[in-house]
């Protein structure tokens, strides 16, 4: 579909393709600058009115954009998010890339190389992808963990930041299993949730039977945690409060199961 010789359109080279249903790239050869704004708008008007919800802006032949240009990209973005869709940008040279770092836009948006890369990421959006692993209860095995978690974050395209808060909350939480587990225990349990837009990590660790003071005490850690300098673990508790969502504590007869949510800005 091309809509550059539409009457609605005053901005020469613009066209809009629809290689599969609810999917549009966008191509632009002219400047981002206001007189760009109304045909740009309207362009993704029309791909919500046919149905296509996720977008592509390729940026391959543009070495220009302002900032009224970058609020309308965000504008357009928020709408379609508010439909259950998205907006990604492709195809930027590095000269733009850092013009646009310094407006702030990357951290709004994640700068894919091509239109194909995009469009991948888009597949993934909808989907959850679930790993669990049952672990021996041994220092080595934390390493080995952290290592696999945040291999698989780092192939799926998460942001280094991102992938490092990760992989200080497994650091801390399986080693407390570790730690904390019953003696006679053999392995503790860790389950990922991954999508696009939140990642949930479960540990899970045997224990043997807790009094009621002792259930009140780890509640009270997770909680209210403290940091007590003479503690080998538990430090991090804070920490991990501080860069995930929620932590929440459930015990069981048999368990400790921990859960942590960390919601994915991109």
């Amino acid at each position: 579909m091309t809509l550059s010789n539409s009457a609605d359109f005053l901005l020469e080279g613009l066209t809009v393709s629809s290689p599969e249903s609810g999917l549009a790239i966008i191509n632009i050869k002219t400047p981002l600058d206001i007189p760009a704004i109304v045909p740009f708008k309207t362009a993704v008007d029309r791909c919500i009115e046919n149905g296509n919800m996720f977008i592509v802006v390729d940026l391959a032949n543009i070495n220009f954009m302002d900032s009224p240009f970058v609020g309308t990209l965000m504008g357009c973005r928020k709408s379609l998010q508010q439909r259950g869709g998205d907006l990604a940008i492709c195809s930027a040279s590095q000269f733009l890339q850092d013009r646009l770092s310094i407006m702030g836009l990357d951290r709004v948006f994640h700068f894919y190389s091509t239109p194909q890369s995009a469009i991948s990421d888009f597949h993934f959006l909808g989907s959850k992808e679930n790993f669990s692993l049952t672990l021996p209860l041994q220092r080595n095995c934390v390493l080995f963990l952290r290592r696999l978690i945040c291999s698989v974050l780092s192939k799926k395209g998460f942001k280094p930041k991102l992938i490092f808060h990760i992989e200080t909350i497994v650091d801390e939480l399986a080693n407390n299993a570790v730690d904390y587990s019953d003696k006679d225990s053999k392995n503790f349990f860790t389950g990922l949730t991954i999508s696009r837009k939140k990642i949930v990590l479960v540990v899970k660790n045997p224990h043997g039977k807790l009094s009621k003071t002792a259930v009140n005490q780890l509640f009270s850690k997770y909680k209210n945690p403290e940091v007590n300098m003479e503690s080998a673990r538990g430090r991090g508790i804070p920490l991990i409060k501080i860069l995930s969502n929620s932590v929440n504590l459930d015990i069981s007869q048999t368990e400790i199961i921990v859960q942590v949510t960390k919601i994915v800005e991109v």
